[in-house]
């Protein structure tokens, strides 16, 4: 497939189709993303992973997509791994903060959307930031004085972060809390363990 000398007519617009009618499908993902490398698409490639996050904010795969279309060009796979955050060239700030925006955006429209929350870290690592540089953005869905309010559960594992950071572990332990006790009891024992880590004393919120 690597000597293919160009694009094949009409092949992206027929992937679109078949994802149109399955959005999860990897292996139609994993070729177009060949095809985008291949071909170096990147630049009219990215339109459609917006039409993708319109269409459905919370479908992960045109999330993954859209990291691939932003940050594969700058990734050489023989020698990096995209999952890594490994890359041969920097990355423009403007992009950097383009992608920022667009994540917080999306967050803003769907608060309990978890993909936009991973895309957001993940710009964050590329960086070498932490999550307490956008610790008041969080806040916005999490605010610890009205507990009762909370509007996303992300936003609460984002803050645990971001004030385990800034050394506010008591208030990390609060949010932990809140989420093994009330916001995502299911994973209890997963908030429970995060809760180890800062090196407090077992404390209950009321």
């Amino acid at each position: 497939m690597s000597h293919i000398p160009t694009l094949p007519p009409d092949e992206i617009d027929f992937l679109a189709q078949v994802l149109a009618k399955d959005a999860k499908n990897y292996h139609v993902w994993s070729y177009r993303q060949w095809l985008v490398r291949h071909f170096s698409l990147w630049d009219s490639e990215l339109p459609y992973t917006e039409i993708l996050v319109q269409r459905d904010v919370f479908n992960n795969s045109a999330w993954n997509h859209r990291w691939f279309v932003v940050f594969g060009q700058h990734t050489d796979p023989t020698k990096h791994s995209i999952k890594k955050n490994d890359s041969y060239t920097e990355v423009p700030p403007d992009i950097i903060q383009r992608e920022l925006d667009y994540s917080m955006a999306a967050i803003s429209v769907a608060p309990q959307n978890q993909s936009p929350w991973l895309y957001l870290r993940g710009i964050l690592r590329k960086q070498g930031r932490g999550t307490s540089c956008l610790r008041n953005f969080a806040e916005q869905f999490a605010d610890l004085n009205k507990e009762d309010e909370v509007r996303s559960s992300h936003a609460l594992d984002f803050l645990a972060d971001a004030y385990a950071e800034e050394q506010e572990k008591m208030k990390s332990a609060q949010v932990l809390d809140l989420l093994a006790i009330r916001y995502d009891p299911i994973r209890k024992n997963y908030w429970d363990y995060r809760k180890s880590q800062l090196g407090l004393e077992q404390v209950g919120v009321s």
